[in-house]
């Protein structure tokens, strides 16, 4: 029967991905008295931008031994570029003997094996808590840092509702903490659950009431649910703390066009094509062309 053993801590997804090999190398070398080559046979390559695969490489022989599979990805292209690796060992052609080893960024630590030999099966499971079961170590400090670091990378993942699960959490930790509840709010803002995502930014906006970040999503929440004072009076607040962003000059001539205050609305639309950004970056978007088609409608 297959057994597995799964770690999924910020320190396990910071294990060396040589780890992977090293231990099945030594599995097979203490259980199968098996000596692995150390020269591999590359079997395929894909290499794209940013990103690259190598499947299936053999350590041994093309009879047993160990297939190596790698993938690799470089997220995104900035100053806040990082990579995620997924690194798997497996065992082939042994008889009554086999384990795969992944290693992930993204899953952490999953030993798998299928070893019929009962006293094996239960001294490979304690090589492996002898060698990782620190990576099961963690304080509620680091348990909290560790879902704010993968809210703030991968918040958006299924239009938020990663972010909605991470985010649960990292509040239930600490209820009081700014980027648990703006990330969280804001994830369930992409998730089109704009009540929950007001309740969990007003929060934020308690905790940090000169964060016109949180200011500007809680706006463009309030917009969504129609609330267009509430609206109105955030975004106001947020643009006294960032005058010249575009973004929210957009948005708060969005609410005056809705509370059908013409002036305000005209006079935000026109500051908002003058503070439109020359180039678009995925953080900087530029509302210039909808701003412009607003302000000739209400002329």
């Amino acid at each position: 029967m297959p057994e597995k053993i799964a770690i999924n801590t910020m320190i396990a997804r910071n294990v060396y991905a040589s780890e992977s090999f090293e231990f099945i190398k030594n599995s097979l070398k203490n259980f199968c008295n098996y000596e692995i080559k150390e020269n591999p046979i590359e079997i395929h390559r894909q290499n794209k931008t940013y990103e690259y695969t190598d499947e299936y490489r053999i350590y041994g022989t093309r009879e047993q031994g160990v297939k190596y599979h790698t993938h690799y990805k470089i997220m995104g292209q900035g100053s806040e570029d990082y990579s995620i690796f997924h690194v798997s060992n497996e065992t082939f052609g042994f008889a009554d003997f086999w384990i795969k080893f992944t290693i992930s960024t993204h899953d952490g630590l999953i030993l798998e094996f299928d070893v019929k030999d009962e006293k094996n099966a239960k001294k490979i499971t304690e090589n492996f808590e002898a060698d990782f079961a620190y990576c099961r170590e963690q304080s509620k400090e680091e348990i909290f840092d560790e879902l704010i670091d993968e809210l703030r990378t991968l918040g958006t993942k299924d239009h938020g509702q990663y972010g909605i699960k991470l985010g649960l959490k990292a509040v239930e930790i600490f209820p009081k903490d700014f980027w648990a509840r703006f990330y969280l709010g804001c994830s369930f803002a992409l998730n089109n659950k704009q009540s929950l995502a007001i309740k969990h930014l007003e929060e934020a906006v308690k905790i940090d009431p000169k964060s016109y970040d949180a200011l500007y999503n809680l706006g463009r929440s309030y917009l969504d649910n129609k609330d267009y004072n509430n609206a109105k009076r955030v975004l106001l607040d947020a643009v006294k703390l960032s005058p010249k962003n575009h973004a929210i000059i957009y948005h708060l001539a969005l609410a005056y066009d809705e509370l059908k205050l013409k002036d305000e609305a005209l006079k935000y639309y026109q500051k908002a094509i003058e503070t439109a950004p020359e180039k678009t970056t995925k953080g900087l978007i530029s509302f210039y062309a909808e701003a412009k088609e607003k302000l000739e409608k209400i002329k």
